[in-house]
C-alpha cells in the first residue's frame, strides 16, 4: 500500500482539493508501477516530486490553464495563458487555445508538450481528467 501522508503535493492539493489530488497521484503512480515496473513507494515518490515541480510531461491534461512564467518574454510564447483541450502522444503534444480569448470558439493550436515548460499550472478542472494520462476524455 502506498502511503500518501508523507508524499502529498501541496500545490496539487490546492488546485484539485486533497481527495482529487490524492486520486490523481495514485493513478499516476500506478501507471508508473505498471509501465516502468517501479516499486510502488518509488513510483509515488517520483510522481509527487514531479507534480510539485509542475512537470507538464506528467501533469498536462484537458481542463487545465497554464500561465506564462514571469521570467519568460511574452514575445517568445504563444499566449500569456493557455487552456489545454487535449493531450496527444508520439510525440507528446497538447491542443491549446488562448485562455484569455472570449468565448469557446477560440483558435486551437497544436504545440509540443515541452512548450508548457515555460508555463506553470494555474488551474485544473478535475472533472475533465482522462482515465489515463495521454488519452482523450
Amino acid at each position: 500500500m502506498i502511503t500518501t501522508e508523507s508524499s502529498d503535493c501541496p500545490a496539487l492539493g490546492s488546485l484539485l482539493g486533497r481527495a482529487q489530488a490524492t486520486a490523481v497521484q495514485d493513478r499516476l503512480s500506478a501507471e508508473l508501477v505498471a509501465s516502468d515496473l517501479l516499486a510502488p513507494d518509488r513510483a509515488r515518490s517520483l510522481v509527487c516530486a514531479r507534480a510539485c515541480a509542475g512537470d507538464p510531461l506528467l501533469l498536462a491534461a484537458p481542463g487545465q490553464i497554464w500561465v506564462l512564467d514571469e521570467d519568460i518574454d511574452i514575445d517568445d510564447a504563444p499566449a500569456l495563458r493557455l487552456a489545454v483541450h487535449a493531450r496527444l502522444s508520439a510525440p507528446p503534444r497538447v491542443i491549446v487555445s488562448d485562455a484569455d480569448e472570449p468565448g469557446p470558439g477560440g483558435a486551437l493550436d497544436e504545440l509540443l508538450l515541452e512548450v508548457l515548460e515555460f508555463y506553470r499550472l494555474e488551474s485544473w478542472q478535475p472533472d475533465l481528467l482522462p482515465a489515463t494520462p495521454g488519452t482523450p476524455n
